[in-house]
C-alpha cells in the first residue's frame, strides 16, 4: 500500500480587528494613558532629593491612601514609568495599524498586556541598576526621580533591547567555559 501525501496546511488569513474592539482598545489606551500620568504626578515626590521616612500619598480622591518610604516610591516610579513606557509603543503601534487599516484581531492580547510587561521589564531593569550589574549602585536619598523614570519609561518603550541588555548581563554573570552536555536538551 502506497503512503499517501501529507495534507496540505492551510493556514487561516489573518481576520481583521472588528470596528467595536478596535474603539475599545482606543478607549482602553486613552484610559490607560490619563490613569498613569494621574498616578505617577500623584507619587512623584514632593521634594528632590527624597527624605527618607513614611510619607502618605492619596490616591483616587483619597479613596486610595499609601505610606510609601523613598524606596517604595521608587519601585512605585518605576512601575508606572515602565507601563508608560510599554503604553507609548502600544499606542503608537496601535495607532498606526489602523491608520494603515492593517490591524489584526491575533495581536489583542499583544496590545492588552504591553503595559504589564512593560512594568515587570522596567522593575527588573531597575534591579540591576541599583543592584550594581549594569551600573554603580546609590542609596534611595541620592538617586534623582527623573533618571529613574526615565531608565523605566525607556525599558518599557523599549522592551526588545531592554529585554537583550538584561540577558547579557546574565549570559556574563553566569558565563561558563565549558557547560556540561545534557542527553535531554532542547536543540
Amino acid at each position: 500500500m502506497a503512503a499517501s501525501a501529507p495534507a496540505p496546511i492551510v493556514s487561516e488569513l489573518p481576520r481583521p480587528m472588528p470596528r467595536a474592539l478596535q474603539i475599545a482598545f482606543g478607549s482602553y489606551f486613552i484610559l490607560l494613558s490619563v490613569t498613569l500620568i494621574y498616578i505617577l504626578f500623584k507619587i512623584w515626590p514632593p521634594e528632590i532629593p527624597l527624605k527618607d521616612g513614611d510619607q502618605l500619598v492619596h490616591l483616587f480622591w483619597d479613596r486610595e491612601s499609601w505610606y510609601l518610604t523613598a524606596e517604595k516610591r521608587y519601585l512605585a516610579i518605576v512601575v508606572v514609568a515602565g507601563a508608560l513606557g510599554s503604553y507609548i509603543h502600544a499606542a503608537t503601534s496601535f495607532s498606526d495599524f489602523v491608520g494603515n487599516r492593517r490591524l489584526f484581531e491575533s495581536w489583542s492580547w499583544w496590545y492588552l498586556l504591553r503595559p504589564f510587561i512593560g512594568m515587570a521589564l522596567a522593575l527588573m531593569t531597575y534591579f540591576a541598576v541599583r543592584g550594581g550589574l549594569v551600573a554603580s549602585s546609590t542609596a534611595a536619598d541620592a538617586l534623582s526621580p527623573y533618571g529613574v523614570a526615565a531608565i523605566a519609561g525607556l525599558a518599557g518603550m523599549f522592551s526588545k533591547q531592554a529585554s537583550d541588555k538584561l540577558r547579557e548581563v546574565f549570559e556574563n554573570l553566569f558565563k561558563t567555559d565549558k557547560p556540561p552536555e545534557r542527553s535531554d536538551k532542547l536543540a
